[in-house]
């Protein structure tokens, strides 16, 4: 392969070591790196943390100068300075390609796309407010539209997400179904510290409606005094949360912050929880796994397909109405009836390493996608 073709760039309005997106992204970039790839990373808000956490790769940083606030004038900010950038690259590198893990209009490679259609169905279904930020929802509607239009390949991790965006024109061929990996050498089982011995039920999530903090803590309402030596661990960013556990005055609730190395957080839970109402991929349910956790999930959560027995735990259905309920009963039947001796924490690790090893994941699909070269401009 030419110089030429051994560069590409990878958009991304932040990159930290928490937070979905952003983790996807640098799994990515490793993986790019590995492959031989010189990757430009154009990034407004990049962790202080992260040019020393990626200094072993070969990376060049392209700070791209906007606004955090509006965010849609920050975003349309964005775009006009990246592409500015992109041009400069392209001349030293043509047909290079440029990646992004969101809805940047002048990408040629759109990761993770979701569709902000079944968002908006989630958010009516389960009682969400609308979005009162019309300029930041013009923006965002008209930025997927474009992106969609000018991206020569997308890869979803939702089955129905790909469904919709078949339904309303996206050429079939054009959009990939892939998962998003773990690391199961890094998550891998804690045996030292065995399932029968952790006193903790663990939720992860920020927004308390779409990830099911409320339904959590009406569950754990119902199940705190069935099971006294446990505690439910809630992990989030931001005040909204915070706000929802102290209107329920629940005891043995403990509010935790996002770490960069959340198995200090898994590695002392019996269960994990994830009732979102709607998720892009979520990664909890596979990182637990891959850790030998049992987990709860809702149907709404994409990677809730990894979960094929009871060893693995329970999927429910939301449906707006009395999830607190389904969840509550999908939460005693696990911890009643799931084993957790070491043997099935191994084999819930092993379940997950044959789950991967059979389904297209995010890095090995974009490894190969990349070697295409781009035949136009993105404009």
């Amino acid at each position: 392969m030419s110089a030429a073709g051994q560069h590409i760039a990878i958009l991304l309005n932040s990159l930290s070591p928490t937070g979905g997106i952003e983790r996807d992204a640098t799994k990515c970039i490793e993986a790019l790196a590995a492959d031989g790839w010189h990757i430009h990373l154009l990034v407004s808000f990049p962790h202080p943390d992260m040019p020393a956490l990626l200094s072993h790769l070969p990376v060049t940083w392209h700070k791209i100068t906007t606004l955090k606030r509006p965010p849609s004038i920050g975003q349309m900010i964005f775009i006009h300075q990246a592409q500015k950038v992109l041009n400069q690259l392209r001349i030293k590198y043509p047909n290079m390609h440029a990646v992004t893990f969101e809805n940047h209009p002048i990408a040629s490679i759109v990761v993770g796309c979701n569709s902000r259609r079944l968002w908006h169905q989630a958010r009516k279904k389960f009682g969400m407010k609308a979005n009162f930020r019309p300029l930041w929802e013009w923006w965002n509607t008209r930025a997927e539209r474009i992106c969609l239009k000018n991206a020569k390949k997308l890869a979803i991790y939702s089955k129905a997400a790909r469904q919709d965006f078949i339904r309303h024109g996206i050429p079939e061929e054009q959009i990939d179904r892939i998962i998003i990996p773990v690391n199961t050498n890094y998550f891998s089982p804690a045996l030292e510290t065995p399932l029968t011995e952790r006193n903790e039920i663990l939720i992860i999530g920020t927004n308390p409606k779409l990830k099911g903090i409320d339904i959590a803590l009406q569950a754990w309402e119902k199940l705190h005094q069935q099971y006294p030596e446990l505690s439910l661990r809630m992990v989030f960013r931001g005040f909204k949360s915070a706000a929802y556990i102290k209107r329920a005055k629940l005891p043995r609730v403990i509010a935790s912050p996002l770490i960069d190395d959340p198995r200090e957080y898994y590695n002392k839970a019996r269960l994990v929880i994830a009732p979102s109402a709607y998720e892009s991929w979520g990664n909890i349910i596979t990182e637990s796994l891959a850790l030998g956790i049992p987990v709860v999930t809702s149907k709404q959560t994409p990677s809730s397909e990894v979960i094929q027995s009871q060893e693995h735990g329970e999927v429910f259905n939301r449906t707006g109405k009395n999830d607190h309920i389904s969840l509550a009963h999908a939460m005693q039947n696990t911890l009643e009836n799931t084993a957790i001796d070491a043997q099935s924490m191994q084999s819930r690790h092993q379940h997950l390493v044959n789950f991967q090893s059979q389904h297209l994941i995010s890095t090995k699909w974009l490894c190969g996608v990349v070697q295409q070269p781009l035949k136009e401009d993105i404009s």
